[in-house]
């Protein structure tokens, strides 16, 4: 789940745009209802009113947030990578599950590429914990946030919000 970064890359990259202009609508619907969420740069206004029964709390979201954030650049690079391993072979990189949790299937790999490609996979993986951790997060904590959120609107909101914030803090220099 953390990094299930293969099968989500094809589809965040060309979906981002409309991922966050679907996000921007909705909190420029919902900016009334600011809640103010503590971060360790000074702290983030989010628009989406928090959900009470989902046990997350916008510490969590901010924190998962940042983290998904921050992985999109090691995720494109190793992804990038490994387009370039499979670069003349007739292997398909969206028919491979290189999730962190499901390299057994690297053997359908050729035996040349299988290293290589597993060692891509292991250091973005390593990569993708340490910034979940950096972030507040455990890798468990991050990976039920991430099986939660398709059931959960409200919570995929906050975490578009979120993501939308802490981008708009970026571009402006970390100032609110």
């Amino acid at each position: 789940m953390i990094h299930r970064f293969i099968h989500r890359l094809s589809i965040a990259n060309s979906g981002r745009s409309v991922a966050i202009a679907a996000a921007v609508a909705s909190l420029s619907l919902l900016a009334g209802a600011g809640v103010q969420v503590p971060t360790a740069s000074g702290g983030i206004t989010l628009g989406a009113a928090w959900a009470q029964d989902n046990g997350i709390s916008p510490e969590e979201v901010t924190g998962y947030a940042a983290s998904v954030l921050q992985m999109d650049s090691p995720r494109n690079e190793a992804l990038s990578q490994i387009k370039s391993l499979l670069t003349g072979t007739d292997q398909d990189i969206n028919s491979i599950d290189m999730s962190c949790t499901g390299t057994a299937n690297l053997n359908q790999l050729p035996r040349n590429l299988r290293s290589s490609v597993r060692t891509i996979v292991i250091n973005y993986c390593n990569q993708a914990s340490q910034i979940v951790e950096s972030n507040g997060l455990t890798v468990r904590r991050f990976n039920a946030i991430t099986a939660a959120h398709p059931q959960d609107p409200a919570l995929a909101e906050q975490i578009r919000s979120a993501m939308i914030e802490l981008q708009q803090q970026s571009a402006n220099g970390g100032a609110q």
